[in-house]
């Protein structure tokens, strides 16, 4: 019996510590997972990966999922290599909010946007993504317009002289038309005159001889 007793006691004595064990434990592990899930994350990316932009992009810009480690700006990167492997970024990298950018001047073909950034708990992440810059168009030149030619004044006065003349040629025309039978009735009469006087006379000739005979 006191033996027993012993024993309840004893773990009732070791209860406390076991659980103060436990939660010991679950706060250790707590600690050693906190910090990896702080771990900010790539969201989104201007340009996106495997976009192809227009030549007059100015700045290239990347979100993530938590804002930057303060004070650590300088651990901040990005950089826009070209085919050849040049760097086509300039000047320093922005940040606004859980955004960082950079301005950019690209030539046409294909990019590599190479990036770093450090998350709140002080640990950097890196990535890269491509993208392609397409050529910038050529401007549309407008076709020739040609003016018509326009005839000389001096061409254009004798067709002009010639328009007018061709009705008073009709008229001409029209008045010789209704003459000529006037002038062949006259001729007519003329020479019909002429015979009767002839023949007038010739019959007063022969009625003289007559007498005379």
């Amino acid at each position: 019996m006191h033996a027993h007793r012993d024993d309840q006691r004893r773990s009732r004595a070791a209860t406390p510590r076991v659980l103060f064990a436990v939660a010991l434990s679950a706060f250790l592990v707590l600690i050693g997972t906190t910090p990896a899930s702080a771990h900010a994350a790539l969201t989104s990316s201007d340009p996106a990966d495997g976009a192809t932009v227009a030549a007059d992009l100015e700045r290239v810009t990347l979100t993530f999922s938590e804002a930057p480690l303060a004070g650590l700006q300088a651990g901040l990167r990005i950089e826009i290599r070209d085919d050849g492997g040049t760097d086509e970024s300039s000047g320093a990298v922005a940040v606004d909010g859980t955004s960082m950018s950079k301005a950019v001047s690209l030539s046409p073909g294909p990019h590599t946007l190479v990036w770093r950034y450090v998350s709140p708990d002080g640990h950097p992440i890196e990535g890269q993504l491509a993208f392609s810059v397409e050529p910038v168009a050529s401007p549309t030149v407008p076709p020739t317009t040609t003016s018509p030619t326009t005839a000389p004044t001096s061409s254009s006065e004798p067709t002009t002289a010639a328009v007018g003349a061709a009705p008073n040629t009709g008229a001409g025309t029209h008045a010789h038309g209704h003459g000529g039978p006037a002038l062949l009735f006259g001729v007519v009469g003329i020479l019909a005159v002429l015979v009767i006087g002839a023949v007038v006379l010739r019959i007063r000739r022969g009625a003289d001889a007559r007498t005379e005979g």
